[in-house]
């Protein structure tokens, strides 16, 4: 079981993250992983970064999920 919630979002307090992972031979031990972040649904601007360590990809999500709890926070309080 996951502690996922279904539920709206308001306008303007929605994001998305996106990993699509992949090997490329003739390297197939490793792996790419292609993230692309939305910081804001509502807007048209997206950031993409590939990466190709495990620990990358825990390191990006992680400092997005970070910027986006910090701004769903400021905005609560305003």
């Amino acid at each position: 079981m996951s502690d996922q919630a279904h539920s709206e979002s308001a306008p303007g307090t929605g994001a998305a993250l996106v990993i699509r992972v992949w090997r490329d031979p003739p390297d197939a031990a490793g792996f790419k992983a292609r993230i692309t972040r939305r910081p804001d649904l509502a807007a048209d601007a997206e950031t993409t970064t590939v990466v190709t360590s495990p620990e990358a990809v825990y390191s990006e999500v992680r400092a997005w999920l970070e910027r986006f709890i910090d701004r769903s926070s400021h905005e609560g309080s305003a």
